[in-house]
């Protein structure tokens, strides 16, 4: 009798959380389904007063029209997410690398956290002017190379700190082992650890990817808009003084939105090796 009364107590709080979470989905999803209702709604069903669904692929043919941007504008930001996370996971993969197991300095490493810990709570829009002034030396301005590096830089210090834990998690006695057979750094490096990392480095790759595919501020700004511009300012175009189109920007947020939601449930599994392997040191 004693060992039942542990299980009931808790129950509240299993339903506590269960109710929680059943919440926070409904908040999540209503939205979505709501933006996919109106996508497939003629314009003026969508401002109509009372409630009408007209079925129609208006809005979609609308925003890949030969003569739209929009269709330019997902292969900018698919470009621009490969390339970024790439260029990320590649520099923070060695820089993490380095910092655990290379045996540097507490106070150096602790320094070199400390000043990517500081750059993640930096507005952006405080560097801006500097940042454009660079682009302009450089030709860079309104170019997808321009986008690459900004999100590469402002990304970077995220995944560094991250991939260094899952770096901590490795026992060193296997970089010596491999050393003592001959291995040099770089093989060490390719061949035992980064395998290893695999799983939280995913997590971070994934994380990236998000970021990089929702970035609006520098495609606003570094950009002149139209077929230079990635997706997501592609979407605030349509909101116009004279006229917002309600159906195509929501046929754009569904197919913005689509990727990431895929991405999410197909590496669900990553996500959560690599978040369990980071939080815990083996």
């Amino acid at each position: 009798m004693a060992s039942r009364h542990p299980s009931r107590g808790h129950a509240p709080g299993r339903w506590i959380a269960g109710a929680i979470l059943a919440g926070a989905g409904v908040v999540t999803v209503v939205p979505l389904i709501w933006m996919a209702i109106i996508a497939l709604q003629r314009p003026r069903a969508i401002v109509s007063p009372d409630w009408e669904f007209e079925f129609s692929w208006d809005n979609f043919a609308e925003i890949f029209a030969p003569d739209a941007v929009f269709g330019t504008q997902v292969v900018n930001s698919l470009v621009l997410v490969v390339a970024a996370t790439a260029l990320t996971l590649v520099v923070s993969s060695f820089a993490s690398y380095s910092l655990s197991q290379l045996r540097w300095s507490r106070r150096t490493v602790l320094a070199i956290l400390t000043v990517a810990g500081l750059l993640q709570v930096i507005p952006p829009m405080t560097l801006v002017p500097g940042l454009y002034v660079t682009l302009l030396n450089y030709e860079l301005v309104g170019t997808l190379g321009g986008l690459i590096l900004l999100n590469t830089v402002f990304n970077l210090p995220f995944a560094v700190i991250m991939t260094k834990f899952y770096f901590d998690t490795i026992p060193g006695e296997l970089r010596e082992s491999a050393s003592i057979d001959g291995a040099g750094e770089l093989r060490v490096f390719r061949a035992v650890m980064l395998p290893l990392a695999a799983p939280g480095i995913a997590a971070v790759a994934i994380f990236t990817a998000i970021q990089v595919w929702n970035e609006f501020l520098f495609g606003l700004v570094f950009t002149a808009g139209g077929t230079e511009a990635p997706i997501t300012v592609g979407i605030a175009a349509l909101i116009q003084p004279q006229e917002i189109k309600f159906g195509a920007m929501a046929a754009v947020g569904v197919v913005t939105a689509v990727p990431i939601i895929l991405m999410a449930i197909v590496a669900n599994r990553q996500i959560v090796a690599g978040l369990t392997r980071g939080a815990v040191k083996g």
